[in-house]
C-alpha cells in the first residue's frame, strides 16, 4: 500500500498507493494531516486528488471483491472509446457483480447484478466485462442514435476496440437484453472505420434524409502518390462532405495544409462541401439541401 523512499534531501518519504484504507495508513503512524486523503467511497481514500476514473474504478473493484468487474460506460471510457457527452461526463462508476453477492450501496457506484456468464477481459490492469457486452448494457439509457455513435466509436478506423461482427454476436448471445430492438436497429446503421461522433451524426443526417448512403473515410490518391482520407464521399459523383471541427483553431500550419489539401482534391475533380458544428447541429436542413443540390448537379 505504501513505499519507502528518499527525496533529494535524504529524508525518508512514504508514497501511498492511489487507493488505500484510512485506518491502515493511520495505524502505520500517518495522521490525516500527513496524508490529506480524499474520500472516494466510505472507508476508501485516494492519494490522488481529484481521483481520476481508473482510481475510482480500482476502489470500487476493491470493495466488490474478486467477482466484480467494471462494465457499461466505465469500461468503455477506460478503453478509450469516445462516448456521447451525456454519458462521458457522468462520474458514476459501473460495477457488475453476481446476483447472490451482497454489496453495500455507495453513492457514485451503479451496481449491475447478473448471473449470466459473460467473457471478461482486462483494461489498464482492471477486470472488465468484454466490451461488446458493455455496449449492450447502454441500451436501457441511450437512444438509437447514441447507440450508433458508440458502436461507430468502438469500431474506429484507428485503434478499434471491437468489430461490428463481435457486437452482433453479443446481441445473439443475449437476445433478451433490455432494449434489444434498439440495439439491432443501431447495429444496422453502424459503419466501421469512422473517426468521430460528428462524422457519425453527419452520416445519419444524410441517411435519414433519404439521400444515398455515403462511404466513410474514402482514400484518394493524389499526385506523386500522396493520399487523403475524405470523411464522407460519393465516389461516383466525386462529391465529398467534410466535417470541420475546431481542433486546429489558431494553428496556421494546419490551416495552410488544409487549404493545400482542398486545392489538390478540387484539381482532381472533387467537389468539397465543408460542414461545421454550427451547420450540423443548428441548421441540419441547410446541410441536406447543399448535399442534395450538389448530387443533382453532378
Amino acid at each position: 500500500m505504501w513505499q519507502f523512499g528518499r527525496n533529494g534531501l535524504g529524508m525518508t518519504v512514504i508514497r501511498l498507493d492511489p487507493v488505500f484504507r484510512l485506518p491502515d495508513a493511520m495505524s502505520f503512524g500517518l495522521s490525516r494531516r500527513h496524508i490529506s486523503p480524499q474520500r472516494i467511497y466510505r472507508g476508501y481514500y485516494s492519494s490522488v486528488a481529484p481521483a481520476p476514473l481508473p482510481v475510482l474504478a480500482k476502489a470500487a473493484l476493491t470493495i466488490a471483491g474478486e467477482n466484480g468487474v467494471v462494465c457499461g460506460p466505465t469500461a468503455l471510457r477506460l478503453a478509450g472509446v469516445e462516448l456521447p457527452s451525456r454519458i462521458n461526463d457522468d462520474p458514476e462508476v459501473w460495477i457488475q457483480v453476481p446476483k447472490s453477492q451482497t454489496w453495500p450501496s455507495r453513492p457514485g457506484v451503479r451496481l449491475v447484478r447478473t448471473d449470466r456468464p459473460h467473457s471478461v477481459t482486462r483494461i489498464g490492469g482492471l477486470s472488465s466485462l468484454s466490451l461488446p457486452y458493455c455496449w449492450l448494457q447502454l441500451a436501457r439509457d441511450l437512444s438509437v442514435d447514441e447507440l450508433i455513435e458508440v458502436a461507430d466509436a468502438m469500431t474506429r478506423r484507428q485503434h478499434p476496440a471491437t468489430t461490428k461482427d463481435c457486437l452482433s454476436e453479443a446481441i445473439e448471445s443475449w437476445p433478451r437484453v433490455p432494449g434489444v430492438a434498439k440495439l439491432r436497429g443501431a447495429l444496422d446503421l453502424c459503419v466501421e472505420g469512422t473517426d468521430s461522433i460528428p462524422e457519425t451524426d453527419l452520416r445519419l443526417l444524410l441517411v435519414r434524409a433519404r439521400l444515398p448512403i455515403p462511404e466513410v473515410n474514402v482514400k484518394v490518391v493524389g499526385p506523386l502518390g500522396k493520399w487523403f482520407y475524405l470523411d464522407l464521399a460519393y465516389k461516383e459523383y466525386m462529391l465529398a462532405i467534410e466535417y470541420d471541427g475546431v481542433y486546429h483553431v489558431g494553428d496556421k500550419a494546419q490551416m495552410f495544409r488544409d487549404a493545400a489539401r482542398r486545392r489538390t482534391l478540387e484539381d482532381l475533380g472533387w467537389r468539397i462541401i465543408t460542414v461545421t458544428s454550427a451547420d450540423l447541429y443548428r441548421d441540419p436542413a441547410g446541410v441536406v439541401r447543399s448535399v442534395y443540390k450538389a448530387l443533382l448537379s453532378r
